[in-house]
C-alpha cells in the first residue's frame, strides 16, 4: 500500500502544472537555431549569476575576491571569467552554495552522485530543477514512441530485501505502470525467471542500466525468446556498440541513450536517428581540451537552491563533424569516453554492475575515494583513501557493506593507499577488473 502511494505522490511532484509548463517550453526551443538557443541560454544565465551574487555565499565571495559584479557576466563567452569547479571543491563549501532565500528551501531534494570516481557529493535540488529534469527525460522519451507506455526498469534499486532467495523478485508501480525488477538477484539460477515475467509483464519499454539490459538481452538469446519492445532507455553507464547493436536485435527497437550527472550540469542524448547530441537547451556546456580529449564543464541554468557554475565533470567526450538529419541544431557528439560498465563477479557468478558498487563509497565521509580492483573471480581488493577520522569502525563497516551489494561469501580485501592513479581517460577509474572471461 505504502509502496503504490508513494509511487503516485512521486508522480504528483514530478508531473504536475509546472513540468507540462516546461515541456511545452522545450518542445520549442529544442528545435531553435544556433542564435536563438545562444539568446534563450544567456537569458537564464543573467538571472541565475544575478541569483548566485545575492543569495549564494559562495558567489557572492568569489566575485567580490575577483573584483566581478553580476553585469560582467552576460553571455556564454563571459563564464572564462570565473574559475572552474570541482568535486572537491563543492565539498568543501557544500553549505556555502546552498541559496539562502527561503523560497529556494520549500521543497528541496537531496541527492547523492553515485561515486564513479570513487568521491560521492552530496546535492541538493529545488522544485523547478526536479520538474526541468524530469521534462527533459520525458521530451526524449516522447520522441522515441513511450506517452505512458508500460514499462521494466532494472536501475539497481533495492527493490526487494537483499536476503530474499525465492520469486518475486520485482514489484508493480500502477502509478508508473513499471515493472522495477531487482538487479541484485539476476544471475544464471533466476535469469528463466525474469525472461518469463518481462515476457508475460508484456511491456514496451525497457529502462536500464546498459549492462543490465544487456545481460537480459544475453539470456533472451540463451532461452531462444524474443520480444519486440518500443524503445530501450539507458543511463549512469558507458553504452557500448556490441551492447546497443545486441540489445536493438534482441528487441528490434532503437536504444535511446542519455547521458547526464547527479550535479544536472549538462546532458548528451540520442535523438531518433540514432546520434548523440549534446542537450544545448539543458544548460551551458563548455568543452574543454585536455590531453585525453574534450572535457565536460557545464553550467546549470535551472537549480537556485544549489547553483553550479563551470563544474568540470572529469568526463571525457569526442565530438562529431556530422550534422544530424534531425533537423536540431546541438552539437552532435561521436562518443562518450567518461563511463563504464564494467562489473564485480561474485563467488555464485553473479555479475554485480559498477554502478551498484558506488552505493558502497556513500557510507562514510572518512573515506576521500575508492577503487575497486578485482582479479579473480569471488575476490575483491578496495583501495582507499582514507581521511584523518577514519576509524577500524569505519573498516568494519566497509567490509560489511562490500559484501552487502556484492556476496556474503565475497573475499574482501582493504587495501590503504596514498593516492589512487588517474586512468587514461583522466578520471579515477572506480573499477578495475582483469578477470578472465574464461573464468566467468
Amino acid at each position: 500500500m505504502f509502496y503504490a502511494f508513494n509511487s503516485y505522490l512521486k508522480q504528483f511532484i514530478r508531473k504536475g502544472i509546472t513540468y507540462n509548463k516546461i515541456l511545452k517550453e522545450l518542445n520549442k526551443t529544442e528545435f531553435y537555431s544556433i542564435e536563438e538557443i545562444e539568446k534563450y541560454n544567456n537569458i537564464k544565465l543573467r538571472k541565475i549569476i544575478e541569483h548566485c551574487y545575492k543569495y549564494v555565499p559562495y558567489y557572492r565571495e568569489l566575485f567580490d575576491k575577483l573584483k566581478l559584479k553580476p553585469g560582467d557576466i552576460t553571455q556564454k563567452s563571459d563564464l572564462e571569467k570565473l574559475p572552474f569547479l570541482d568535486k572537491f571543491i563543492v565539498r568543501d563549501n557544500l553549505d556555502k552554495l546552498l541559496s539562502k532565500r527561503l523560497k529556494d528551501r520549500v521543497f528541496v531534494k537531496k541527492a547523492r552522485t553515485g561515486g564513479s570516481t570513487g568521491m560521492p557529493l552530496s546535492l541538493y535540488r529545488d522544485y523547478f530543477s526536479i520538474n526541468f529534469e524530469n521534462a527533459c527525460l520525458w521530451r526524449n522519451w516522447l520522441h522515441a514512441g513511450d506517452h505512458s507506455l508500460k514499462r521494466v526498469t532494472l536501475r539497481g534499486e533495492n527493490i526487494v530485501p537483499l536476503e530474499r532467495k525465492t520469486p518475486p523478485y520485482w514489484k508493480y508501480s500502477p502509478a508508473t505502470k513499471e515493472l522495477k525488477m531487482s538487479s541484485y538477484h539476476l544471475n544464471d539460477e533466476t535469469a528463466k525467471l525474469y525472461v518469463d515475467k518481462i515476457i508475460e509483464f508484456d511491456p514496451k519499454i525497457i529502462y536500464a542500466y546498459p549492462s543490465l539490459v544487456y545481460q537480459i538481452a544475453l539470456y533472451f538469446n540463451k532461452f531462444n525468446k524474443t520480444h519486440k519492445l518500443t524503445a530501450v532507455f539507458t543511463s549512469s553507464e558507458n553504452l557500448g556498440i556490441k551492447q546497443k547493436k545486441l540489445i536493438e536485435q534482441v528487441f528490434d527497437c532503437r536504444v535511446f541513450d542519455w547521458y547526464g550527472q547527479s550535479e544536472r550540469v549538462s546532458a548528451i542524448a540520442h535523438c531518433e536517428e540514432g546520434t548523440y547530441h549534446i542537450v544545448e537547451d539543458y544548460s551551458i556546456t563548455e568543452l574543454i581540451p585536455t590531453e585525453y580529449g574534450l572535457e565536460v564543464v557545464g553550467t546549470s541554468l535551472n537549480n537556485y537552491l544549489m547553483p553550479l557554475i563551470r563544474y568540470r565533470t572529469g568526463d571525457i567526450i569526442e565530438l562529431s563533424s556530422e550534422k544530424c538529419s534531425c533537423g536540431r541544431e546541438f552539437r552532435t557528439v561521436e562518443r562518450i569516453s567518461g563511463r563504464s560498465g564494467n562489473y564485480v563477479v561474485t563467488p555464485e557468478g553473479i555479475k554485480i554492475p559498477m554502478i551498484i558498487l558506488s552505493f558502497v563509497t556513500d557510507y562514510s565521509n572518512n573515506i576521500d575515494e575508492t577503487q575497486f580492483v578485482q582479479r579473480k573471480k569471488g575476490e575483491l581488493t578496495v583501495r582507499i583513501v582514507k581521511n584523518g577520522n577514519f576509524t577500524d569502525s569505519d573498516l568494519k563497516d566497509l567490509i560489511q557493506l562490500c559484501k552487502k551489494y556484492t556476496s556474503d561469501t565475497m573475499k574482501i580485501e582493504v587495501e590503504i593507499v596514498k593516492e589512487i592513479p588517474r586512468g587514461p581517460n583522466g578520471k579515477y577509474v572506480m573499477l578495475i577488473n582483469t578477470i578472465d572471461s574464461n573464468e566467468i
